[in-house]
C-alpha cells in the first residue's frame, strides 16, 4: 500500500511539472514564430522604387526582446520575414521602450524590398534613436488589442535623398 502511495505520488509531481513547464515555455515563446502582415511604403526615392510594398509571412521574433537588460524591460523587437521571395524582403525594427498603447521617437528600423521586376536596392534605415546625427527622425506607435500586436512607424531615411519610409505591421496571436 505504501509502494502504490507513492508510486500515485510521484505521477502526480511529475504531471505537474511537466504542466507548469509546458506552460512557462508556452508563455515564453508567444513572442517568436508568429503570423504577421506587413505593407511599406517608399516616397520620393528613385521612382523604380516608389510605391506600396505588401507581404504576410512568418516573423522571427515580434514582442519584447529585453536580453536580460533592465532599460529594455519594455521593449519591442521585430524581425521579418522567416521565409525568402517576399516584397518586403526584410524587416528589422527595434525600440528599447514600446509598450502597448504608447509612442515613440526613439527606435531603429531597417526595411528591405523587392521590387516587381525582382530588384532589391540597399535597405532603407531609420535612425531614430540617434536623431539629429543622422537627420532621421520618425515616431513608431504600438497598439495590442487581443494578443494582436500592430507597430505604425513613419520615418525618413538617408539615401542620397531624403526619403519617406511608411509600415504598418501585424503581428497576428500563435
Amino acid at each position: 500500500m505504501r509502494r502504490d502511495y507513492w508510486l500515485a505520488a510521484v505521477k502526480r509531481l511529475v504531471i505537474a511539472t511537466i504542466v507548469t513547464h509546458s506552460a512557462a515555455a508556452a508563455q515564453a515563446d508567444s513572442n517568436t514564430v508568429r503570423r504577421t502582415d506587413v505593407v511599406v511604403t517608399i516616397g520620393n526615392d528613385n521612382p523604380a522604387y516608389n510605391g506600396v510594398y505588401r507581404s504576410t509571412g512568418t516573423s522571427g521574433i515580434c514582442g519584447k526582446l529585453d536580453m536580460m537588460m533592465p532599460h529594455r524591460a519594455n521593449s519591442f523587437h521585430v524581425t521579418f520575414p522567416d521565409e525568402p521571395n517576399l516584397a518586403v524582403a526584410s524587416v528589422e525594427f527595434d525600440a528599447d521602450t514600446l509598450r502597448a498603447g504608447a509612442t515613440t521617437t526613439s527606435f531603429y528600423l531597417s526595411v528591405g524590398i523587392r521590387t516587381p521586376s525582382g530588384g532589391t536596392p540597399p535597405a532603407y534605415v531609420v535612425r531614430a534613436r540617434e536623431e539629429p546625427k543622422y537627420g532621421e527622425p520618425g515616431t513608431a506607435v504600438r497598439i495590442k488589442v487581443a494578443s494582436r500586436d500592430t507597430l505604425r512607424v513613419h520615418g525618413t531615411a538617408t539615401s542620397g535623398t531624403k526619403v519617406a519610409v511608411s509600415m504598418t505591421l501585424i503581428c497576428h496571436p500563435k
